[in-house]
Parts: structure tokens; sequence; C-alpha cells
């Protein structure tokens, strides 16, 4: 069977929370896909990184490569992050292509980038990446509604 995966990310940098970059996965399998567009059928990744003395793009990069790696070896073939700027969009696709030549992931994982507003499936991790970021800021009850769909790692 086939996956798919809709990642988003949330960042902390203010109040006692600085330099925490959160990159959520919603993976769904693509026999699901429609009907996961009206329940919840899926498995979730999360992958943070917290260091503050780290600009956000370092931790979003350092993110996304465990987070690429954690999904290729899961079985996922399309990965679908929200759409950024182009600049960002192309530094993800360059990170993409140097883990495919280390090896690290395999070929046969994609990615593409999409706007938010045109893919509900994004909507799965923003509300994921949200209730993380609440528990590490200390108000659990959202994340505690995830137990045993998340898998929270450390980049």
């Amino acid at each position: 069977m086939n996956f798919h995966a809709f990642v988003d990310e949330s960042e902390l940098s203010t109040g006692d929370s600085p330099g925490v970059y959160l990159l959520a996965a919603a993976v769904i399998a693509v026999d699901h896909l429609d009907t996961a567009r009206t329940t919840l059928p899926a498995l979730h990744v999360v992958v943070v990184r917290a260091a503050a003395d780290e600009c956000s793009e370092r931790r979003r990069r350092l993110c996304l490569r465990r987070l690429l790696c954690e999904l290729d070896q899961a079985g996922v073939v399309q990965v679908i992050l929200e759409r950024r700027q182009r600049r960002q969009d192309q530094a993800d696709s360059q990170l993409l292509s140097a883990l495919r030549a280390a090896k690290a992931v395999s070929n046969g994982l994609h990615m593409e980038h999409a706007a938010g507003t045109g893919e509900p499936l994004l909507w799965l991790p923003d509300f994921v990446a949200g209730a993380a970021g609440a528990a590490y800021r200390g108000a659990h009850s959202y994340l505690d509604q995830l137990t045993g769909l998340i898998n929270m790692l450390k980049a």
C-alpha cells in the first residue's frame, strides 16, 4: 500500500519556548485520501527541533531532513508540503535531492508544495502542529486527543 504525507509547520518563537520548530505530517494511505477529507484516519509524525541559537531555516531544514527519512522508511511515496516562498520551496527540493544522492532516502520518495487553501488535507498537520506546540508550552489537552495516533521525534 502506498502512503502520502501532508506536512505543515509551526514555530514557537515567543514566551518561554523560543527557538522551537515543529514539522507535522499526516500520513494517509492513498486508498483513503478521499475519505480523509471528511474524517481523521491518519497517523501523525511530528519532528521537533529546539535550538534558540539556530536560525529558523536551519531548524526547519533539520526537521525536514529527519521527517523525510522517517516518511521514506514508513513507505510514503508522496510528500505534500504547504507552499512558502519560491526560494524556500526550492531549498526543500534541493534538500530532497541531496538526501537522494546520499542514499538517505529512496528515489521513490517525491515531494511537492501546495497552497494550504487548495488542499484541505494540509489542515490536518496544521492542527497537529498546533496541538504539539501547545503541549510544548504546557497545555496537553489537544495533543492528548491524538494519543496512539502520533509519533513525536527530535531533529
